[in-house]
């Protein structure tokens, strides 16, 4: 068994279109307060234009502190059936439907300043990940993990090796820990059969590292035989 993290191989990061400042609330308070809680929000979920994604399965970008994964139509219907109902997949506007957001009227008159953020819009759908299998510390070998602790609180401040205990997560193939910690809030975990799943249907965007390269290890951990 083997757990890895999620790593992009590009450097593009998507960006959220926003038309007004309610707009930008609305959405602070959603990505800051919905999204990994173990809860579904597509009732809650407005029609949402991503782009500047990079022409790729596998993508992310950053909001109110936290990091996204964005997956596409491709990616979606091949690891759906390993992450079941431990996923929600929140659709994203495509290039098709971008007057949902930007009307014709804007991109008839005000062509010279959408046409740039029209042509960055995906062409095919994709999709936000909210992750909805959250793991409790407990999964984790503190023994054999290397942590440093907060003499006065006792929280993790600083993670330098993750050990898990296999029993804790045979049926975890995407989730992320439930933690107050910045590595854990940023991190995401997929089992190594979700990583045969992208190898063998050639979904693109992430990478893998199992020893040091340029300092991109994200094999975190493996079972001892």
């Amino acid at each position: 068994m083997k757990i890895w993290t999620l790593q992009t191989h590009s450097p593009e990061i998507g960006s959220i279109y926003i038309a007004s400042e309610e707009e930008a609330l609305h959405y602070t308070a959603l990505f800051s307060n919905q999204f990994y809680t173990k809860k579904v929000i597509r009732e809650n979920w407005p029609d949402t234009l991503i782009y500047n994604l990079p022409d790729a399965d596998f993508s992310k970008f950053f909001f109110a502190g936290k990091e996204f994964w964005i997956c596409s139509e491709k990616a979606r219907l091949f690891i759906s059936p390993l992450v079941q109902k431990k996923v929600e997949f929140l659709p994203l506007i495509h290039r098709k439907k971008a007057r949902k957001k930007i009307s014709y009227t804007k991109q008839l008159f005000r062509r010279k300043a959408y046409k740039p953020v029209l042509e960055m819009i995906p062409t095919e759908p994709h999709y936000i990940l909210n992750i909805l299998d959250l793991q409790s510390l407990d999964v984790i070998d503190t023994e054999e993990s290397e942590l440093r602790y907060n003499d006065e609180n006792g929280i993790i401040y600083r993670v330098t090796k993750l050990a898990f205990k296999p029993a804790k997560i045979q049926d975890a193939h995407l989730f992320k820990i439930d933690y107050p910690n910045p590595y854990f809030q940023s991190a995401a975990f997929i089992s190594d059969e979700f990583k045969t799943i992208i190898a063998q249907n050639n979904l693109k965007g992430l990478t893998f590292f199992a020893e040091p390269e340029d300092s991109r290890v994200n094999l975190i951990w493996k079972s001892k035989p």
